[in-house]
């Protein structure tokens, strides 16, 4: 089982073993049927993925991903085919010119920034069809085949911003 201080191995673009055995717990005062009609999570832990967006990601070959097994528990209830949408690569794609910044912390003026305004590097090229960007890792930054996929697929839990 993954702990919460397992969970940060997520975020840092690395595959990661096939043997985790990772179980989600929905809000037991929660809509099932609301609940089960989104496919992305969002967590402070690992991003969970409905069966799916799974399958239209892996039919469409989206690279950049690594998927882990996961269970979703809503009260007494288990669901399978769930996964952890693992994403294993980095790319710069801000415009660092643009975009607004400034030290995380004041005494590392070269270490880790805050963006209060991201604007993407029309001219990057991700490594991948997903990413996370190299200047900000917990944006998560997609090619424009991935977006066009997931918003003609209909997926729901995922906003894109331009």
């Amino acid at each position: 089982m993954l702990s919460g201080e397992d969970s940060g191995i997520f975020k840092e673009c690395v595959v990661v073993s096939k043997d985790i055995k990772v179980c989600f717990e929905g809000p037991k005062r929660v809509s099932t049927s609301k609940l089960l009609s989104y496919d992305f999570f969002f967590s402070d832990g690992p991003n969970l993925i409905s069966p799916r967006l799974y399958e239209l990601m892996r039919r469409e070959s989206i690279s950049g991903v690594q998927f882990v097994d996961a269970d979703l528990l809503i009260g007494e209830a288990s669901y399978t085919g769930y996964k952890i949408f693992n994403v294993i690569g980095k790319s710069p794609a801000f415009n660092l010119k643009e975009s607004v910044s400034e030290p995380l912390l004041s005494y590392m003026p070269d270490g880790p920034r805050w963006f209060s305004k991201i604007v993407l590097d029309n001219e990057a090229v991700l490594s991948s069809d997903v990413v996370r960007a190299e200047e900000d890792s917990p944006t998560i930054v997609v090619t424009a085949r991935v977006k066009s996929v997931l918003e003609n697929g209909l997926v729901r839990g995922v906003q894109f911003k331009d």
